[in-house]
This record gives C-alpha cells, sequence and structure tokens, in this order.
C-alpha cells in the first residue's frame, strides 16, 4: 500500500460531555487523519493512518486515552476503492 495502513475507529463518547469537545481532543491526536460526528451505534468516527502498524496502534491507543471516549471499534482498511 503506498499510503501506508489505514483505520477507522468507531467512538462512544461520554453522554455528559459534548461531542465537540471530545473530537477537539482526539483531532490533536498526531497520526489522526480527519474526524466526523455522526448518529447510530457510534458518536464519532476517525480516520487515521500510518507506515507502520506499531506507529498506527500507538495512535489507536492515543484516541482511546481521550478524555471522553467511552469504548472505541477499531476496523483495519483492507482495500480502498476511489470512484475516479
Amino acid at each position: 500500500m503506498e499510503r501506508g495502513l489505514d483505520v477507522f475507529i468507531g467512538v462512544v463518547s461520554e453522554e455528559k460531555m459534548a461531542t465537540a469537545d471530545v473530537v477537539k481532543r482526539i483531532m490533536r491526536v498526531e497520526g489522526v487523519d480527519s474526524v466526523y460526528e455522526l448518529t447510530g451505534n457510534f458518536d464519532i468516527f476517525v480516520r487515521a493512518s500510518s507506515h507502520s502498524a506499531g506507529e498506527l496502534n500507538k495512535v489507536i491507543e492515543r484516541v482511546r486515552a481521550c478524555e471522553g471516549v467511552v469504548s472505541s471499534t477499531t476496523y483495519l482498511v483492507l482495500q480502498r476503492h476511489d470512484n475516479r
């Protein structure tokens, strides 16, 4: 993969904390590419990438350690398809 490894992290945030505040904390994590607020089972989806599994694991751990993150589920991207 020319871009390295990509993951999406589904985050459930603390109900008593503003989602925007949790997003701001997550956005400060090095390796996070973008953050989405959404509806459904997760409050936040995070896209992160790195060129090594070890570094990507550190990014995931830093996201999980952010204040306001209650739980997370990580999805490793196996293949990317662009509509271009």
